[in-house]
Order: structure tokens, then C-alpha cells, then sequence
């Protein structure tokens, strides 16, 4: 009797399975509407899927995965199935585990603009004119500082095809290097066929116009 009730925990395991189907909805945390088009990435892997209108996902994921939920204007999310599996209630010997999110809504506070009444394009010209340099000049430099610039790197959600386009193009420069690489003239055999001939008509006409000098008529 203690010998089945070791092998219980053994046999458990291996009954679990290795791959999982995981289904779920993305929500909003604040209105708990479904948020579309969410992407959803297993961290360090190039696997992942996104959300349809819906908000509703569904893809395979192993025990140690860990996903990651972006969205534009919501706060980025992960998510251990380890961890969720050690606390579902669910059945899970048939593979299929489901899930509900929560992303949190990004607030960005944006300067103030000032509206100006404009009616004709002369006074919008001359209004353009009186724009002090440093004002532009300190509103392009608001536009492109660091911290912004970052902050749309880690929420904007990657792009499949500029990804395939970066790939492309290293390829083809690697195509380039291997083999349409600029050689030598000095070693190509068709330049160097056409020297030689070009050297010995040159001797040739200058012998020509030695023994014509000499020549008696």
C-alpha cells in the first residue's frame, strides 16, 4: 500500500500535459470593456498572438512561460502560467486552461494648448512670424526628449512586418558580401587579356612609325 501511494505523485505528473492551450479575454481594469488588439508575447521567445475585436486570444503555452500584455494607452502586463496553473481550479488533464486580464489604463498629461482666432491667412502669417525661435525650438526638443522616445519603444506593440523587412534586408546584404562582392581588375583574365593586346598594338604602331621615319622613298 505505501509503494502505490509513492507512485501516486509520479503517476500524476506524467498524466499532466506539456503543452496548453490557453484562452482568455483582455479587459480594462477601469471600465471593464474588452480591449482590442492587444499584443500578446511569450517573453524571450518570438512566439505570440494578438487579440482580436473582442479582446479574445487563444494560443499554446508551455508551464515556464511567462506573456506579455502590451497595449497603446494601458500599462504593460505579464503573466506566469506557472503560477496560474498552481493556483487553478479548473480541470486541466485535457490540456485547455482560460483566463481572464486586467490591463491598467496609461495616463500621459499632455502641455496645455492655447487657441488662437485666426480668420484670414494674414494673420495666421503674421502670428507664424511671431513665434519667439526658443519657443519652437524648446517645443521640438519637448517633442523628441529621451523619456517620451522610451516610453513608446516599451508600449507600442512590436510589428510583425517591419520585423520581416529588417530580416529581409539583412539577408540581402549578407547575399551581397558572399557573393556580388567588387573584384580586382587586376585579376580579372578578360581585363587583363585586353591590356596585354592593348600594349602590343601600341609596340606595333610605334615600330610602324620608326621604320616609316627611316624609310627611303
Amino acid at each position: 500500500m505505501k509503494r502505490w501511494l509513492l507512485w501516486l505523485p509520479i503517476l500524476a505528473w506524467a498524466q499532466e500535459p506539456t503543452v496548453y492551450q490557453l484562452s482568455g479575454m483582455v479587459l480594462s481594469a477601469t471600465t471593464g470593456e474588452p480591449i482590442p488588439y492587444v499584443s500578446i508575447r511569450v517573453g524571450r521567445t518570438r512566439r505570440g498572438t494578438v487579440s482580436n475585436a473582442d479582446g479574445f486570444y487563444s494560443l499554446p503555452v508551455l508551464r515556464g512561460d511567462t506573456l506579455i500584455f502590451s497595449a497603446v494607452g494601458y500599462k504593460r502586463a505579464r503573466f506566469s502560467v506557472s503560477d496560474y496553473l498552481n493556483a487553478y481550479t479548473g480541470d486541466t488533464t485535457e490540456g485547455f486552461i482560460y483566463a481572464v486580464h486586467y490591463l491598467v489604463e496609461d495616463t500621459i498629461e499632455l502641455p496645455a494648448v492655447k487657441i488662437l482666432s485666426i480668420r484670414t491667412p494674414e494673420e495666421l502669417k503674421t502670428a507664424l512670424l511671431n513665434i519667439p525661435l526658443e519657443t519652437q525650438t524648446q517645443t521640438v526638443r519637448d517633442n523628441v526628449s529621451p523619456e517620451l522616445i522610451a516610453y513608446f519603444m516599451q508600449n507600442l506593440p512590436a510589428d510583425p512586418q517591419e520585423r520581416v523587412k529588417i530580416a529581409q534586408q539583412r539577408y540581402r546584404d549578407l547575399y551581397y558580401e558572399r557573393t556580388l562582392r567588387p573584384t580586382y581588375p587586376i585579376l580579372d583574365p578578360i581585363a587583363a587579356y585586353r591590356l596585354v593586346r592593348y600594349l602590343a598594338e601600341k609596340a606595333r604602331v610605334k615600330r610602324e612609325k620608326i621604320y616609316d621615319y627611316w624609310r627611303d622613298d
